[in-house]
């Protein structure tokens, strides 16, 4: 799997740079159309523009699952790193309510958990209606440490929810399908796990559990 998403990424990349170089190279030439036809070339610039945004984040995220670095091991305080993952998101129309105040050590790699929380944050901001709540909450079990993310969205498919971490597999029109698949794979290199389930009342909870 990790060899595919590197070939894809490498094909996936290889004709965004001159793509992008050729169409702001037609941008600066804009204002030499007839005035009727450049705001229809300004839109078609920008939609090109955006698509190849899109690809490039696709790529990038066949990039990040093919190179999984190994973590490295320091002592970390789970709330910590969840409540840094969570300053990094600004969602539109979703509020984000972060439970995450009593200290949970663990030891771990900070950035390879970043990642993780920030892939649990995408997959809920997503799933959730304008105007919902997500929750990013921290607890302890005994010998073990969580940090759940809660939406109000549709739940998981009863069709794929056997297969959720798998590669590729994905419920969305456009994406990667590794999102929850790398997740799962950090988890692992932590001795931890992930579940992803259906929330009473409604939408999803994913769990990220470390000892």
């Amino acid at each position: 799997w990790r060899d595919l998403a590197r070939k894809l990424a490498h094909e996936i990349k290889n004709p965004l740079t001159p793509m992008s170089l050729s169409i702001f190279a037609l941008q600066k030439r804009v204002d030499h159309l007839p005035e009727a036809d450049r705001a229809i070339a300004r839109r078609s610039l920008a939609a090109m523009l955006e698509e190849i945004t899109q690809l490039t984040r696709l790529a990038d995220n066949f990039s990040q699952y093919a190179r999984l670095p190994e973590p490295r091991d320091e002592a970390l305080d789970l709330s910590e790193v969840a409540r840094a993952a969570s300053a990094l998101h600004e969602p539109q129309a979703i509020t984000l309510r972060v439970q995450c105040n009593a200290a949970q050590p663990v030891r771990g790699d900070r950035l390879l958990l970043t990642r993780a929380l920030h892939n649990l944050l995408v997959n809920a901001f997503e799933a959730s209606p304008a105007g919902s709540t997500v929750e990013l909450v921290s607890g302890r079990d005994g010998s073990e440490a969580w940090v759940e993310v809660r939406d109000r969205g549709t739940g998981i498919d009863a069709a794929i929810a056997a297969k959720v971490f798998e590669p590729y597999v994905s419920t969305k029109n456009r994406g990667s399908g590794l999102g929850l698949s790398l997740v799962h794979d950090i988890a692992g290199q932590h001795h931890g796990g992930v579940t992803l389930t259906n929330r009473e009342g409604g939408g999803a909870i994913a769990r990220l559990t470390l000892p």
